[in-house]
């Protein structure tokens, strides 16, 4: 009895892989890279709103001599998490453009 049931479910997972990979084109670099898009770019929201927030929390209080290095290092990790992010974004943007136009010849 169990092995009929995972024989049925080994065999409707199959059908349903190859359904999602037909419905989305997981297989070819194209679909991969627009699936790479959104979450890059969330994850650049994400990065962008942490600094944005940053800043007013610190702005706030204006900086005391205490806290200057603490701001001095977020401020650099900030910078660095933002233009790595920023930069890959713009690499998968340019290579899906190019593979898109690729495939229509």
């Amino acid at each position: 009895m169990r092995r009929d049931w995972t024989r049925e479910l080994t065999i409707e997972w199959f059908w349903l892989k190859k359904k999602i990979v037909r419905k989305w084109r997981l297989d070819t670099p194209v679909g991969v890279l627009g699936i790479l898009i959104p979450v890059v770019g969330l994850l650049l929201f994400a990065i962008l709103a942490q600094g944005l927030s940053d800043f007013f929390r610190i702005a706030i209080p204006w900086v005391s001599g205490g806290n200057i290095s603490t701001v001095y290092w977020q401020s650099i990790g900030f910078g660095i998490k933002a233009s790595f992010l920023f930069l890959l974004f713009v690499v998968i943007i340019v290579a899906y453009t190019i593979l898109k136009i690729m495939e229509r010849r």
